[in-house]
């Protein structure tokens, strides 16, 4: 030990390796805390992921780590316990970057970060991965919740979590088994490592073609026009429900009595969780069963689901949450308690807020590009208007020919063809949607129309029971 005081290198390493050896119980559990961790975040805020792996780093990995020597020829980490940051590590893959962005922020958001860089940035070989090194929870909650990926920030320097998108992580264990693992590569003149490195150069632009086509394809599935979506209930609505609606004033238990009819299979979840939905429904004026029935009235069962995706064990609670977010949309967000509540109440809305665009409309040989149900609905009244008259593109409750003649909760929109205008409903379900869909088609058996939903065919004039 007078050896450590003396600030021998040799001494101070192999005194941080027994440590190490004797935290592997910590570290493995850190690591499996981190995960659950992420996985937390990630879904709270509705970030779907490709997959999340913790892992500590093993004590033969640690211990050649800690041995390196640095280009003058000593030890490249002087002092490992303040000076290495992956003894524990996360690695978390999506299928996009703005998925892996919103991500960075949340965790960043979460935690106290230390350091965050994107080596591919100035390394210019193609790689794309964000890296933060975090060194402390923020919130009090979490960390009560993880205690042992709190001991473990508390005695270790950091922890590293690489973020990155499913194109760059197919790019970098390529390359790394290339560059690192494969023998031939080592084996191979300066001329042939030059040319195997311009390829991965060329690769790396690939990969970038590859996450911006993800990118469209996301947009294109999930459409975050806000003027597609349903209106917001608004407080004379909700004031204005029916007398015969159940007028019991709302508290933990009529909360869970609610969503157990709406989620019968799902768990209750915890009451704090309840407690915050209470909170916001009652700065949102929403005081009994019946109002909070009135704004979820327009949702189509299961569609809020959809969007999410959630995984088997997510919460009653959480579930009508989100489906209280649709119905009020930002001002939901804007009654959020604090700014923690707020930052995941905006990421989930921007898939609540999701209209899949998966409908196309065939007219002899012109399509047109995928629409949302709402607007494949407009686009058809026109075409069905134009090809047999403004009385066969009508449709009770959702088109008609008199400006204003709709319900109000219709949120018509007038629609102009050769033939006149149409108001035509926008407040839609899918199911309804379809419905309409049907009728239209069934109006103008002559028109030669085609529907195509998500690749397949739909609707057809001559056959509408498809």
């Amino acid at each position: 030990m007078s050896d450590e005081k003396d600030g021998n290198p040799v001494a101070q390493i192999a005194a941080h390796l027994w440590r190490y050896a004797q935290d592997q119980e910590l570290l493995r559990g850190a690591s499996d805390d981190v995960q659950a961790y992420l996985t937390e975040l990630a879904q709270e805020a509705s970030i779907t992921v490709h997959a999340i792996n913790g892992r500590p780093k093993s004590l033969s990995s640690y211990e050649k780590k800690a041995s390196k020597i640095d280009s003058s020829g000593g030890p490249r980490y002087p002092d490992p316990a303040t000076q290495i940051h992956d003894c524990v590590a996360a690695r978390v893959i999506l299928f996009t970057t703005s998925a892996r962005d919103d991500l960075v922020l949340l965790v960043k958001s979460r935690t106290d970060v230390l350091e965050h860089k994107n080596p591919g940035l100035t390394k210019y070989n193609g790689y794309d991965s964000e890296h933060l090194v975090i060194n402390g929870l923020t919130d009090e909650d979490a960390q009560a919740r993880y205690p042992r990926l709190t001991r473990y920030l508390k005695e270790y320097p950091g922890l590293e979590i690489q973020l990155r998108s499913v194109a760059s992580h197919a790019w970098a264990e390529y390359e790394h088994d290339i560059r690192y693992k494969a023998g031939a590569y080592q084996g191979l003149s300066a001329d042939g490592k030059l040319q195997i490195d311009q390829w991965f150069v060329e690769a790396g632009g690939m990969r970038r073609v590859m996450d911006n086509l993800f990118a469209q394809i996301e947009g294109t599935l999930i459409s975050k026009d806000t003027k597609e979506e349903a209106a917001p209930a608004s407080p004379e609505e909700v004031e204005a429900a029916p007398e015969e609606t159940d007028e019991t004033p709302i508290g933990q238990a009529s909360l869970a009595r609610v969503v157990a009819a709406r989620h019968p299979g799902a768990e209750r979840g915890e009451g704090r969780d309840y407690d915050v939905v209470l909170e916001q429904l009652d700065r949102l004026g929403i005081k009994t069963v019946g109002q909070l029935e009135v704004a979820l009235a327009d949702l189509e069962e299961g569609y809020v689901a959809q969007l999410m995706d959630y995984p088997t064990s997510t919460s009653g609670v959480r579930r009508l949450d989100d489906e209280i977010l649709a119905a009020f949309t930002d001002r939901y967000v804007e009654v959020a308690p604090d700014g923690k509540r707020k930052q995941l109440l905006e990421l989930r809305l921007r898939r609540v807020r999701g209209k899949f665009a998966i409908y196309s409309i065939e007219v002899g040989e012109t399509a047109t590009p995928p629409m949302t149900a709402a607007r494949t609905v407009r686009h058809l009244a026109a075409i069905v208007a134009d090809a047999s008259g403004l009385e066969a593109a009508e449709v009770l409750g959702a088109i008609s020919r008199v400006e204003g003649d709709l319900n109000a909760s219709a949120h018509a929109r007038l629609v102009r063809t050769t033939s006149g205008s149409l108001s035509v409903a926008s407040n839609l379900t899918r199911a309804w949607a379809e419905e309409i869909m049907r009728a239209l088609v069934k109006g103008a058996p002559s028109a030669g129309i085609r529907i195509v939903r998500a690749g397949d065919t739909f609707l057809q004039s001559e056959d509408d029971t498809l």
